[in-house]
């Protein structure tokens, strides 16, 4: 799984085969006539937020479970490279002058290296790779910051897209559980409609699957994908944010492809400037969000993104698990 492919499927608003495709987007299941609205209100889910406290004790005990000899074996293999170099160079890095991608694909990881393990500050996060939307996108600033005594990814975004990922080895999807802060909302973001589709906060996480079992729209979607850029796109994503008017629980599409569904975990201003702690059941929200059970995690992602509304946001990422 390459940067490639993620930008493909994650921000079709920003990708202009995404946009070729935008009316290939087969309806989501049991949505067929349903006004945006009522398909979020008839998918509302439960709410996943916990208490900070008792979170940070459970990661702390997560990471002391994390072999430090894997960590720092990540780290020696990793370039010290600083994370605003990696974004300012991401695009020359992705595709040669005749505009033809040249990277390479980054290995697998059996899980997901955390922020707040064998890190320092102003480095590249290790094992997480960067990824950029399109050439012509201003990438979004990350950089390792030490923020209430522990070491987290600070995003600054101003009419900017870019982001994080790590490709994993295949596995079940269980619970995945983060914390996030943002110093405030998008106030004319509208994720169900394309020129204003950012948030602040974004954890992706893509799954593999059967494309031979989706609708002839959507194979032939896959197939454009593949022959214009020589990559795979993931079957299908998942993607957690933070909203600016969209309910706490809402299930979104995303208005470029149906392969990939958003969930409002947190929404509006109430919890601006404060650390927020989820955890979330993978299989559950899949079922939810795709009408059926998901495939294989194959990787997993953050993003900061302003590029569509041409505004700025200010957020943080603490660590992510997957269980």
């Amino acid at each position: 799984m390459t940067a490639k492919a993620f930008r493909l499927v994650l921000t079709g608003a920003a990708s202009a085969l995404m946009l070729m495709l935008a009316g290939c987007a087969s309806n989501p299941p049991g949505s067929e006539g349903l006004p945006t609205a009522e398909t979020d209100s008839a998918r509302a889910g439960s709410i996943s937020a916990v208490d900070c406290q008792d979170f940070a004790k459970r990661m702390a005990a997560y990471a002391q479970t994390q072999r430090p000899t894997e960590q720092h074996a990540l780290a020696s293999a990793t370039p010290a490279n600083s994370l605003a170099a990696a974004n300012a160079h991401a695009v020359e890095a992705d595709a040669g002058e005749d505009g033809e991608e040249t990277d390479a694909a980054p290995p697998t990881l059996a899980t997901l290296p955390l922020f707040s393990v064998a890190q320092r500050a102003g480095q590249l996060p290790i094992g997480w790779q960067p990824w950029t939307i399109h050439r012509n996108k201003i990438p979004t600033r990350y950089a390792m910051v030490e923020v209430d005594q522990r070491v987290v990814v600070h995003a600054q975004a101003e009419s900017s897209a870019s982001g994080l990922y790590v490709p994993l080895h295949d596995r079940d999807a269980g619970m995945v559980r983060w914390s996030w802060k943002t110093s405030g909302i998008i106030r004319n973001a509208d994720n169900s409609h394309g020129p204003r589709e950012d948030s602040p906060l974004r954890l992706f996480v893509a799954f593999d699957g059967d494309k031979g079992s989706l609708p002839l729209k959507d194979q032939l979607m896959y197939e454009m994908a593949r022959l214009t850029t020589g990559r795979e796109m993931p079957y299908a994503t998942l993607m957690y944010i933070w909203g600016g008017k969209r309910a706490e629980g809402s299930v979104v599409a995303n208005p470029h492809t149906d392969r990939v569904r958003m969930i409002v975990v947190d929404s509006g201003t109430k919890h601006a400037n404060e650390w927020r702690c989820h955890e979330r059941d993978l299989r559950a929200d899949y079922r939810k969000a795709f009408g059926t059970d998901p495939g294989r995690v194959i990787a997993v992602g953050i993003m900061t993104d302003t590029d569509n509304t041409r505004s700025k946001a200010e957020s943080w990422y603490g660590d992510i698990a997957l269980d």
